[in-house]
């Protein structure tokens, strides 16, 4: 069960102070428009479009945990697991989640991409951030 809580928890967390808390810094920075605790409704959950993305970030935690094999007992995978958020998180915004709201990849992707790398990559290490600190010695013999 900790395999799964943890991921999740730590992955709902890393959305809301890293992956939204950098969309807020570059909108600060004059480098988006708004972004960063966006309150519209995300269709078709009607739910604020921040807390949808926490639910989505936990459930891609879950696999990113998996797939990196994060245990206390091994090595930190930093960069992996920035490369994990940026790539993976982007690709599914693109390609699974948008088109399930009726946003389809078309025109000149690239400033899209670039702000969805880099805010989700910072999500990638926020979270492994959150599975570290969260972690104890004993959970390495599971």
């Amino acid at each position: 069960m900790q395999k799964l809580i943890l991921p999740l928890v730590s992955g709902f967390l890393a959305s809301l102070f890293f992956r939204e808390a950098t969309l807020s810094l570059l909108h600060a920075a004059g480098l988006i428009g708004p972004g960063g605790f966006s309150t519209a409704p995300f269709l078709p959950l009607e739910l604020p479009e921040f807390l949808a993305n926490a639910i989505w970030s936990a459930l891609w935690a879950v696999l990113m945990a998996w797939l990196l094999r994060i245990s206390p007992g091994r090595p930190a995978p930093w960069v992996p697991a920035f490369v994990f958020g940026g790539i993976v998180l982007t690709a599914g915004m693109v390609f699974v989640v948008g088109p399930l709201r009726g946003i389809w990849p078309s025109g000149n992707m690239l400033p899209r991409l670039a702000v969805g790398f880099a805010s989700n990559a910072m999500w990638g290490w926020g979270a492994l951030v959150f599975m570290r600190a969260f972690m104890s010695e004993a959970d390495a013999g599971e």
